[in-house]
């Protein structure tokens, strides 16, 4: 497979279930380490450049990776401080995917209480918070019905369009 990604696109990956999307972007980010060939971020190979792909790119799983038993705002804020950030630009941050992701009202709510949709949305705030260059989302319409996954898409639209550049798979061809 050879494909580049470039800045400010929104890139798509589109396969069925079990073809290898997931492994795919897990070594996109140095999770894994491919057989053959090569990984290259702004043209080096990832392996020199770790501590920069943990500023500038935001991953977010098939699987929730928030905390269920802490609020959306804790849970964000947790992983700000996962990537760094304190203080002021840890709030100014929190507020600011809040906003962007129609998070706000629920900011008080435990993350086991919201709704399918708002569970895909704190995860992929919690892959923004430290507001990446780069935003990979692993399947971030799966099991939505199909009004909730036309909200998804605007929002990745919407993320996109502010100069993230977006990295996507999904197994639904529309």
């Amino acid at each position: 497979m050879s494909f580049a990604v470039e800045v400010g696109e929104l890139f798509g990956v589109i396969g069925t279930n079990g073809c290898g999307k997931t492994t795919l972007l897990k070594t996109l980010v140095g999770f894994y380490k491919p057989d053959k060939g090569r990984v290259l971020y702004n043209d080096k190979p990832i392996e020199q450049c770790r501590s920069q792909i943990k500023r500038e790119v935001g991953f977010t799983t098939q699987e929730n990776s928030f905390y269920d038993r802490l609020t959306v705002e804790e849970n964000i804020t947790y992983f700000g401080s996962l990537y760094g950030l304190g203080g002021k630009t840890l709030k100014e941050r929190t507020e600011r995917v809040l906003a962007l992701l129609d998070l706000l009202d629920a900011r008080h709510k435990l993350a086991d209480t919201l709704s399918g949709g708002m569970k895909r949305r704190l995860d992929m705030a919690c892959g923004m918070v430290h507001d990446p260059k780069l935003l990979i989302l692993d399947e971030p319409t799966e099991d939505l019905d199909p009004a909730l996954r036309r909200e998804i898409v605007r929002l990745i639209k919407k993320i996109n369009s502010l100069g993230t550049t977006v990295i996507l798979t999904t197994h639904i061809l529309e």
